[in-house]
């Protein structure tokens, strides 16, 4: 896997849960590799993080994070750049502002976004989205 992609919280959470979109996040996990990995926004981690605390419990929650790190997937760090975008994508879009730190994170690596977020819709064609459910 040559091109690079951002995961969205709801991505991974699909694939965790097991929903519609769960086989083409598995097919990415599986392809990625160290010198290209996976991006997810150290925010949507957390909220990745969050929502399994809340539905399973903390000690579940934390055991999930260390098995997805098997993956070649890389944390990134939130930085001055990625929030400017992120407000800049929020004030003009209307998108929430969570959200808004995925695709800016992609736009910001020219990456493809995965997710099955409506909300991503009304960003327009910005940065490519990889949809991995569509109703």
């Amino acid at each position: 896997m040559s091109k690079t992609y951002v995961l969205d919280a709801n991505a991974i959470l699909d694939f965790l849960m097991n929903g519609p979109g769960a086989e083409r996040v598995e097919y990415l996990l599986r392809g990625a590799r160290p010198d290209t990995p996976l991006l997810v926004s150290a925010v949507n981690w957390g909220e990745v993080f969050y929502i399994s605390w809340q539905r399973h419990g903390a000690e579940s929650a934390k055991q999930t994070l260390a098995e997805l790190l098997q993956f070649s997937i890389r944390i990134v760090p939130v930085d001055v750049a990625q929030v400017l975008k992120a407000g800049e994508l929020k004030a003009v879009h209307k998108v929430p502002y969570v959200d808004c730190l995925a695709a800016a994170l992609a736009t910001l690596n020219q990456a493809t976004l995965v997710t099955s977020d409506r909300d991503f819709e009304k960003l327009g064609r910005q940065f490519p989205i990889l949809w991995i459910t569509r109703p």
